[in-house]
């Protein structure tokens, strides 16, 4: 993201053109460095000349014993030449140990003492020395070396150098090479920048900086909102982005006419998801919204660009979700409660046993847990005989200890007759319903000295239906209650409550069955479940 407001105005030629001109700086700076690093090796490789001609004229026989005789020979002087010629260096000076010329670019010189003893008198004692001194020819840079006979006797030196006019015209001409590569290569360069930023402006459908920040902005809400159903749209209506899904959910919702219209959002859609969002300028979450019966929650987020609003993104998932999830976890605590009932039981009677047989009254802890067995097998008979299905029969048996325990009689309707059969997920729906009904009934008769509940279960063949009835002795309800008990997140029996009944009505809905309430204050209360069922014989 381009955080610079400055830098944001520019348009993609212009900053493209200061891409260039960066890019020439940058190259300029990095050529002067680059020249500095010529400008040294080329000093380096220079000294590396001198010193190998000096050493190669410094090893000549003919130079080694005109010099050791002390004599003179036009062939020296001949010979400098040459190699002067042939390797382009300024001068090629052979000197005695009295450090009298034998050869000299300028012949007059020949047969006198060296410019500058002292500087040739540093080889007079076999070493070799670099040297920027003033010559007969001007400053230069030059080197000395010895001159050894065939016994290893030093009987001269031979200095080679540049004289430094000519060290700068060598330089030049490289530094020249660089210089115009370097032009070159800014030249082609922004003659390319220039090329790749129409061909860009192209691609990018002629959208400046700005407007692609203000894309990839909106683009990024969108996706890290990413839910079931999307929708993103202006305060004018105008269709930013949208999913299949949300169209699906729209569909399921049974909303009147088209949701989008030559790109522009339904006012009614608009107006149930959008139109308190751009009123009060405040995004909204986890917003339940029920349209025709059908539960959406939703998130609506604002998009700001330069501080002001653009628009807004909407995720929508369907309430359904959410019911299940607090089904299951009703569920579990159904579970939970009636395992807990039936571990104090089974701990209550493991102790009986155990105190009676430390006291050694064998005979009375036979005699107890006959006493146990023959109670255990007439509910386990009685359920049994009424409820064929092994997974309601235990959870019967179960609840009623666990409501036994709790001071609470559950009595199974005389009546009711339940048959074996597969039932796939409704199971699981089925024995929440009536657990969250007989916990109802239990706290309904917290308060009175009678605490009865009944249970109807019946599976009607003709029908097909299954049908749940649970009776109570508790307080009742009044009326101004009965229209809320069905309410989500709505209890008398204090915080965090209130989704029990919330979630029997979704079960009922999703199997479109009916659910009916009879109250009377001070004579308890009557729940009655009907869902249509189609029964599946075990061997199917």
């Amino acid at each position: 993201m381009i955080e610079n407001k400055w830098l944001a105005k520019l348009s993609l030629k212009k900053m493209t053109i200061l891409l260039v001109l960066t890019s020439a700086i940058v190259s300029l700076v990095a050529s002067s460095l680059l020249n500095l690093y010529v400008l040294k090796r080329e000093h380096n490789v220079v000294k590396e000349k001198l010193a190998s001609i000096a050493r190669m004229v410094a090893k000549d026989p003919r130079v080694i014993n005109e010099v050791d005789n002390d004599s003179y020979s036009s062939a020296i002087q001949q010979f400098t030449l040459e190699v002067m010629e042939s390797s382009g260096v300024s001068f090629v000076v052979v000197l005695n140990n009295d450090l009298i010329r034998k050869s000299h670019p300028d012949e007059s010189v020949i047969g006198k003492p060296f410019s500058n003893i002292e500087d040739a008198k540093k080889s007079l004692n076999g070493t070799e020395h670099f040297s920027r001194e003033e010559g007969v020819l001007g400053e230069g840079t030059r080197f000395f070396t010895p001159i050894w006979n065939k016994e290893g006797k030093q009987v001269g030196i031979v200095c080679v150098g540049f004289v430094q006019q000519t060290i700068y015209q060598e330089l030049w001409k490289t530094q020249k090479n660089l210089y115009l590569g370097i032009g070159v290569g800014i030249f082609v360069g922004m003659l390319g920048a220039m090329y790749l930023a129409q061909q860009l402006k192209k691609m990018l459908l002629g959208l400046e900086p700005k407007q692609i920040v203000a894309n990839i902005k909106e683009r990024d809400i969108i996706i890290d909102s990413v839910g079931e159903g999307i929708i993103a749209v202006t305060p004018a209506r105008k269709i930013l982005l949208q999913n299949l899904n949300f169209t699906k959910l729209i569909k399921n919702a049974r909303f009147t006419g088209d949701n989008m219209k030559d790109g522009y959002l339904d006012k009614d859609i608009f107006s149930t998801f959008f139109e308190e969002v751009f009123t009060t300028g405040k995004s909204i979450s986890n917003h339940v919204i029920v349209v025709n019966q059908f539960e959406f929650i939703v998130n609506v987020q604002l998009i700001y660009i330069e501080n002001r609003i653009y628009g807004a993104v909407a995720t929508l998932r369907d309430q359904s979700e959410m019911q299940q999830l607090i089904r299951e976890l009703s569920g579990t605590e159904q579970y939970i409660d009636s395992l807990r009932a039936q571990n104090h039981k089974f701990m209550n009677q493991l102790h009986t046993i155990l105190g009676l047989t430390e006291l050694g009254k064998y005979q009375d802890v036979v005699h107890y847990i006959r006493v146990l067995n023959t109670d255990y097998h007439r509910e386990i008979g009685f359920v049994t005989d009424k409820i064929k299905s092994p997974a309601v029969a235990g959870f019967l048996i179960g609840k009623a200890s666990e409501l036994k325990e709790q001071g609470v009689k559950l009595i199974i309707d005389s009546d009711s007759l339940f048959p074996n059969m597969k039932m796939g997920e409704i199971l699981h729906d089925l024995l929440l319903s009536m657990g969250i009904l007989l916990d109802n009934a239990k706290e309904a008769m917290d308060l009175t000295v009678i605490k009865k509940a009944t249970l109807f279960l019946y599976y009607d063949e003709e029908e097909e239906v299954i049908l749940i009835e649970v009776k109570d002795t508790g307080i009742g309800v009044d009326e101004g209650t009965m229209e809320r008990i069905f309410e989500r997140g709505f209890s008398t029996k204090g915080r965090a409550r209130g989704y029990g009944l919330d979630a029997i009505q979704s079960i009922v809905k999703q199997y479109h069955g009916i659910v009916d309430v009879q109250s009377e204050l001070g004579n308890g209360s009557i729940f009655r479940i009907e869902v249509p069922y189609k029964r599946r014989n075990l061997d199917d």
